[in-house]
């Protein structure tokens, strides 16, 4: 092979490389194209432009503006499901029962029980007094006491009137808050 040969086929390579290399570009600029084109034929909606005036706001006014005052009367409607009142009428409706503690002044039979109920009654000036049945007996208790040391304080005083009174736990009613 001649020295002549060889720088043509050089110049031949150098040639076929520039026309790939501009063949690819333009290939890819023509896809290019075509995907813009193809993205804008798929938007339905058009371009939002403002028409009309603009508005110029002086940011030197330091006063707002002022609401409307509601002067009238509104009426509130809140409407709930039926599943919700029904809960809501329940827990209502429903005794709250706590742990507490009671004082027990009496134990024993039935006939005994109600008469020192009604002794106690009459003497003590408290409207939560228990007959309670303790299978085969009968408890007579005072008051609910939500804890311990609120139950001593009116066991010191029923001692002088009652000297076997003693403090139990028991299930009691939600005193009044005073």
């Amino acid at each position: 092979m001649t020295s002549v040969d060889l720088s043509n086929m050089k110049t031949n390579f150098y040639y076929l490389n520039v026309k790939v290399v501009i063949v690819t570009l333009c290939l890819f600029v023509t896809v290019d194209t075509l995907g813009q084109i193809g993205k804008n034929k798929r938007r339905t909606t058009a371009i939002d432009t403002l028409d009309g005036d603009s508005v110029q706001i002086d940011s030197t006014k330091t006063t707002l503006i002022k609401l409307p005052e509601r002067t009238e009367e509104g009426e509130f409607v809140l409407n709930m499901d039926s599943a919700i009142t029904s809960l809501y009428i329940d827990a209502a409706e429903k005794e709250v029962v706590l742990k507490g503690y009671r004082i027990q002044i009496y134990f024993g039979d039935l006939e005994s029980a109600r008469a020192v109920r009604a002794k106690c009654r009459k003497q003590l000036d408290h409207d939560r007094i228990y007959l309670e049945s303790i299978t085969p007996n009968y408890s007579v208790a005072i008051g609910d006491y939500r804890d311990r040391w609120e139950a001593e304080i009116a066991l010191s005083n029923l001692k002088i009137k009652y000297r076997d009174a003693l403090i139990v736990p028991a299930e009691i009613k939600m005193p009044d808050l005073k």
